[in-house]
């Protein structure tokens, strides 16, 4: 049961990209972006707003939005979600470039509160779809 309990919050992330469609030019910018992340060490700014809102897909496009205003001389190349191991909670990124196609600055939001929001929404159909993998062996209960 555990090891069905962890594998939710892997699943939710499935569901959330499965609901995401990423053109394939962005898929490829995140990768370049990636690569950028081990050749140099470009600053981070962290929660540089706080939104009041506990709806992911509008909270996300609200970031996007206050990034585009308030970087208006930088180009939004790289975007997506990860999990920091340090504190546990889960943060949307956008790396920036500058007009020469450097990467100079990532922003990064805590979107910890509406995933778990997201996530409680959406927990039958998490289960569905993990009784589903262990039923097709998949998934492996010890």
């Amino acid at each position: 049961m555990i090891i069905v309990l962890s594998c939710f919050q892997g699943i939710g992330s499935l569901a959330i990209a499965q609901e995401e469609t990423v053109q394939p030019n962005e898929q490829q910018q995140e990768a370049s972006c990636e690569a950028h992340t081990e050749e140099k060490d470009v600053p981070v700014i962290t929660n540089p707003i706080v939104f009041d809102e506990k709806d992911l897909n509008k909270l996300l496009e609200k970031q996007r939005e206050y990034v585009e205003k308030h970087y208006p001389n930088y180009c939004i190349k790289g975007k997506g979600e990860e999990q920091d191991v340090m504190d546990g909670h889960r943060y949307s990124f956008f790396d920036l470039e500058n007009e020469d196609e450097e990467w100079v600055i990532t922003i990064r939001f805590d979107i910890e509160e509406a995933y778990q929001a997201y996530m409680k929404k959406h927990q039958k159909e998490i289960e569905r779809e993990a009784a589903k993998l262990i039923k097709q062996g998949i998934i492996k209960i010890e």
